[in-house]
């Protein structure tokens, strides 16, 4: 008796887990087609309207010196479960748009649904470029290929911990920042003087950093 009832709690988490991320991707893509059509429109109905007046407007901006923009650290999203990253679906963006915002700004694409240890993995190499290794005995153990995509350019090669990154995670993705740095600081990928000190900051977003209550019916004490 007790077994099915944790089996039916069980059950009824992962209904409303699904539900959610249904209703979030159905947020994600109606903001995008809305934000699609309310620009159509605005260039159809709002065009600018030149009535052969020479006179213009002068703005002035407050420029920041090209050295200090450079110097700024990036800032990654890392999505959750279910996710995706930047050009997988198109136009379409997991964070409203927020890559668009500022060149800065990275969005991974991470597997969707592989485990938090080989996004981890995935995440490394985006960053600093070249084949992803998800490590030999891991491989084995999991049984899957040793060698995943390869990132001909490392979407911020300089990666180091004089230039370390900003992270931001959705859901799982924000334990997944969480095991990199964990990576980071054993200096589990070969052939880089790694250190938890490249990362300069972890931000979650509706992520589990402490468990869930799902971690106590599974028998956690």
């Amino acid at each position: 008796m007790i077994r099915f009832g944790v089996l039916a709690l069980q059950l009824w988490e992962l209904v409303v887990s699904s539900l959610v991320h249904l209703l979030y991707a159905l947020y994600i893509f109606s903001s995008a087609v809305a934000g699609d059509v309310s620009l159509a429109l605005n260039d159809v109905l709002f065009k600018p309207i030149n009535a052969g007046n020479d006179s213009s407007i002068e703005i002035r901006r407050e420029e920041v010196p090209g050295d200090k923009v450079s110097d700024l650290p990036p800032i990654v999203l890392v999505h959750g479960i279910f996710g995706f990253g930047k050009g997988r679906l198109g136009g379409l963006s997991y964070f409203a748009g927020a890559e668009k915002k500022d060149e800065r700004v990275l969005v991974p694409d991470l597997g969707s649904l592989t485990s938090v240890y080989d996004r981890a993995r995935e995440l490394f190499y985006y960053l600093k470029g070249g084949q992803v290794d998800y490590g030999e005995e891991h491989s084995r153990t999991c049984g899957h290929s040793q060698f995943g995509r390869i990132y001909g350019q490392g979407n911020y090669p300089e990666w180091d911990e004089d230039h370390p990154i900003h992270f931001v995670g959705h859901s799982a993705g924000a334990q997944v920042v969480r095991l990199l740095q964990q990576m980071l600081a054993d200096k589990a990928f070969k052939g880089y003087d790694t250190s938890e000190n490249w990362v300069l900051s972890i931000t979650s977003l509706s992520g589990a950093f402490n468990g869930t209550t799902r971690t106590y019916l599974d028998g956690m004490q």
